[in-house]
């Protein structure tokens, strides 16, 4: 009985323990079941609230007011009001991305934006690293000063020269007033004079934003003080304007005019006159320029007037030469390959018709001619160091007349500037020109013409030059003249006083030779004053 008794106890305490472990397992379980969402909860709103940025995901709204008040590329957006559906939680995060003290009222977080909209920041609300972002952003490149402290080089005086301003235009006149000795042998006769020279030239040019003007010219005046001599007055004047129109399209329009003495070694000058004729010479084009790619195309078309003077005899009788008056008319083409801003090579074609006014000249002759010529060369432009053109071809002039013979031959273009050193300059120019003749059985003459200049900068205000010239006239085959050569050398020197006067002093010597006619040689030493503005 007792162990039946003691059985029965038994069997109710192990139920009664087996209900507690149930109950403890069931609290457990709800407990790790509220941790769990309560964790779930707190990560998925540090999720939205620090989602890193340039992830796939897509940023929310206030991390990226955040991040443009931070760096500055965008004004902060104020928080909206609350009638648009915004409400505290949408300033606290707000101030939280910014680093601005969670719980802050609308009107600090709109202080703190004035203080950074538009701008990097204050160093009290940016960390170190925005802050050297910040300096990251400012100029790195900045002009390096020189080792000694002091100021740099003027400019060269002709680009301090102001000039005269007339609205968009700025006029930079010049007027040259020196004394010169000339000594001029002429076969076996010899003759000096002193003779002052005036020259007043000049530039105009326009500042407009899209087309440019430039107008330039020359004019020069000799008096004899003592001596005998003849006086040699010239002028030469040249406008420019480029019409930048569509499409890389540019056109270009020029003309000038020019006045010079024919030179009594001359061929086609009067024997025994003496003043030779005076040549004026109009001058009009037109042109086109085009950029296809790598392609340059450019057309001109060049009219030419060209008038003579009479000429004056010893007894001071004058004789006509009218009949050498012509009108001239030329097509030029060319076409260029850009293999780099530094190198264009190109082709070149032209076309030209020259005309007298008197169909039959004086001596019964028909001398109104058709010229064809082709070119071939380069463009270089290596900045200041080197910079110009060069090309080579073949012309020919065929006279209406069959009588007389056709002029051709090689021609040689060009103009190189090069300065291998620093105030150095160096000019080669090379030039090939066809000229026509008026004597009796003869064509004309293909002249070869070169000419350098050293320019050395000895001071800021002293240049020095050298220069050299030489020049070969080749006559037709069926002329009974011998080609003629002629050379020259020149040397001078500029002190500029001020940007607004220097004082120049110069020599030249020339010479002109040709076998079976008379040679000719001149002297000159000069010395005077030019002033600019």
């Amino acid at each position: 009985m007792r162990d039946c008794t003691n059985t029965l106890s038994t069997h109710k305490l192990a139920r009664r323990n087996r209900l507690r472990l149930s109950v403890s397992a069931l609290c457990i379980l709800a407990t790790i079941a509220a941790a769990r969402g309560q964790t779930a909860t707190r990560d998925d709103a540090a999720t939205d609230l620090y989602q890193l940025r340039g992830t796939t995901q897509q940023t929310s709204p206030r991390q990226s007011i955040a991040a443009a008040s931070l760096y500055g590329a965008l004004p902060v957006q104020r928080p909206a009001s609350p009638g648009s559906g915004s409400g505290p939680d949408d300033t606290e995060a707000v101030a939280s991305a910014s680093g601005l003290p969670t719980g802050s009222s609308e009107s600090s977080l709109g202080a703190e934006a004035e203080d950074v909209t538009g701008s990097m920041g204050s160093p009290s609300v940016l960390s170190q690293a925005d802050e050297d972002y910040a300096a990251g952003l400012a100029r790195q490149n900045v002009r390096a000063e020189t080792v000694d402290g002091l100021a740099p080089e003027p400019l060269d005086q002709e680009s301090t020269v102001t000039g005269f301003r007339f609205g968009s235009l700025t006029l930079r006149p010049s007027v040259d007033e020196r004394i010169v000795h000339e000594t001029n042998r002429y076969g076996t006769a010899k003759t000096s004079r002193i003779y002052s020279q005036t020259t007043v030239s000049g530039t105009l040019q326009s500042d407009w934003s899209r087309h440019q003007l430039s107008v330039d010219g020359t004019g020069t005046w000799q008096k004899n003080l003592s001596g005998t001599g003849t006086e040699s007055p010239s002028a030469d004047i040249n406008a420019r304007l480029n019409l930048n129109l569509v499409d890389d399209l540019t056109a270009l329009l020029a003309a000038g005019y020019s006045y010079e003495q024919e030179s009594r070694t001359d061929p086609n000058a009067i024997s025994g006159a003496t003043t030779q004729s005076g040549i004026h010479e109009w001058r009009a084009s037109a042109g086109l320029q085009k950029n296809l790619g790598l392609l340059r195309g450019t057309t001109t078309v060049e009219l030419t007037r060209r008038l003579y003077g009479d000429a004056t005899l010893a007894d001071g009788s004058s004789v006509l030469v009218d009949d050498r008056d012509t009108l001239g008319a030329e097509l030029t083409a060319r076409i260029g390959y850009a293999i780099s801003p530094a190198l264009i090579p190109f082709l070149e074609a032209s076309i030209g018709r020259e005309k007298y006014d008197q169909r039959i000249d004086s001596s019964g002759a028909e001398r109104s001619s058709t010229t064809i010529g082709g070119r071939a060369g380069a463009e270089v432009n290596l900045g200041e160091k080197l910079s110009g053109e060069l090309a080579a071809g073949y012309v020919l002039r065929t006279l209406d007349d069959a009588n007389l013979a056709d002029i051709s031959g090689l021609t040689l273009d060009g103009e190189l500037n090069w300065s291998p050193l620093r105030g150095t300059d160096v000019n080669l120019g090379l030039s090939t020109t066809l000229e026509s003749a008026t004597a009796s059985g003869q064509s004309g003459a293909i002249v070869y013409e070169f000419d350098t200049t050293l320019r050395q900068q000895i001071h800021s205000a002293v240049v020095a030059r050298l220069g050299a010239t030489a020049s070969y006239r080749d006559y037709d085959s069926g002329s009974s003249r011998a080609n003629q050569r002629s050379y020259g050398a020149s040397t001078g020197l500029t002190w500029s006083i001020n940007r607004y006067l220097d004082l120049e002093a110069d020599a030249s010597y020339e010479r002109t030779e040709e076998p079976g006619a008379t040679d000719e040689e001149t002297t000159r030493i000069g010395l005077g004053l030019r002033m600019r503005r």
